[in-house]
């Protein structure tokens, strides 16, 4: 049996692993720590702008994107493994790669993203009614009448309710989001924050909620709720962390478990173990003595500049972390690594920086000679894409950890 170590756990990590192990593969996962799921809000995002048809095109114009590398197959062979892993959890994706939601987020702007949960969908902007926007009275990471004012100047019609939770005002209460989704795991919860907010619909066709809906039985809480209101609930992603992001790594960390795969976190590799032109594994340093793990096949999904996976000091030398493997970088140092305008629609040239890479996901030169064959480079450590100014990012970990897990040399 092939084995294969897979370095991160964030959502291009624990897909590949997935990926990896239902090919017959076995498969270990390690990790530094937890990787994006809990600060992502849970949608799939493939393009800022509607696909549709476009998206052949558009490939074909950006030629060495990783969509254009990894093929639209593996984003649909991606998003179809990310269906399996969250059904079995409960989690219905909704959507398909060809067109977006139109959603709105804490702020009331509007996003577009391809999939989404079950829990989202009537959010869609796309459909008509008028929406209540409701939140616990008096919570710091959503405020309902922002949200509700900003959708109804843009044409959406919004207005905005909230509602009390004593629980919230007790001196050990988490007045995080995942305090908040423990409460509505409960019936009596979503029992009295109904019965508050029924009288206030006042002709609402559906009611938007911050993503707290709840935490292990979150597909029961957000239709309890909507039955108890009478219309369709919706959440809407707040601030981190992320209950929407938490209930997917909750879905991988169980589908992989039960699969038999282990996730090995505080699991810091630093180096790589290069024997005849192969990586054979990778060293952990542990508090006696350095630990190798080896492997048939590695797969870096070890997150970019801001993830680990690149580092850099203070000249602005970047560097791969772990095998040191040639880098696609701004030149000219730090002073040309962003641009004048922090949202600006060009983005930074830094956040193109990564590990190039051949359509089998290997790591490759400049000249595009494959660098080392048995090693695989999925999501945010690829070079070539900005996922900010392209609303692109989990389109790209969908793509790359999908197509990692499944070509071989």
């Amino acid at each position: 049996m092939k084995e294969v170590i897979v370095i991160g756990a964030g959502p291009a990590g624990l897909l590949a692993a997935w990926v990896a192990c239902q090919s017959g593969a076995k498969v270990r996962v390690l990790a530094s720590g937890i990787g994006t799921t809990h600060v992502s809000p849970g949608w799939i995002r493939i393009l800022s702008e509607s696909p549709g048809a476009s998206l052949k095109k558009w490939i074909t114009m950006h030629p060495e994107h990783p969509y254009a590398l990894a093929g639209v197959d593996a984003l649909a062979g991606g998003l179809a493994a990310l269906r399996e892993v969250c059904g079995r959890a409960g989690l219905n994706y909704v959507g398909q790669i060809d067109a977006n939601f139109r959603l709105p987020t804490a702020l009331g702007a509007v996003i577009e993203a391809a999939a989404v949960p079950e829990g989202f969908a009537a959010g869609d902007l796309r459909q008509p009614g008028a929406m209540l926007i409701a939140g616990p009275d008096n919570w710091r990471d959503f405020f309902p009448k922002l949200c509700a004012d900003n959708l109804t100047r843009q044409g959406f019609p919004a207005q905005a309710a909230s509602f009390g939770l004593p629980e919230m005002h007790t001196s050990r209460f988490d007045a995080t989001p995942v305090g908040l989704a423990r409460l509505f795991d409960r019936a009596d919860v979503r029992e009295r924050v109904a019965a508050q907010l029924k009288p206030k619909l006042d002709g609402a066709t559906r009611a938007g909620f911050p993503a707290v809906l709840g935490l292990d039985h979150s597909a029961e809480a957000w239709r309890d709720l909507s039955d108890r209101l009478g219309v369709p609930a919706f959440e809407i992603p707040t601030l981190p962390p992320s209950v929407p992001g938490m209930r997917l790594f909750n879905a991988f960390k169980a589908a992989l478990t039960q699969a038999g795969v282990p996730i090995l976190l505080d699991m810091t590799a630093t180096q790589g173990v290069v024997e005849g032109g192969r990586a054979n594994g990778v060293v952990v340093p542990d508090v006696v003595r350095d630990r190798t793990y080896r492997a048939d096949a590695i797969i870096l999904a070890t997150g970019g500049l801001y993830g680990g996976g690149i580092t850099s000091d203070y000249t602005g030398t970047l560097r791969e972390a772990i095998f040191g493997l040639p880098l696609q970088a701004p030149t000219g140092g730090p002073d040309e690594w962003f641009t004048p305008l922090f949202l600006g629609p060009a983005g930074h040239p830094i956040h193109a920086a990564g590990v190039r890479a051949n359509a089998h996901m290997q790591p490759v030169d400049e000249s595009g000679r494959v660098i080392l064959g048995n090693v695989r480079v999925a999501g945010r450590l690829l070079a070539g894409y900005d996922p900010l100014a392209e609303g692109s990012a989990e389109g790209v970990w969908l793509a790359t950890a999908y197509r990692a897990a499944t070509r071989d040399e």
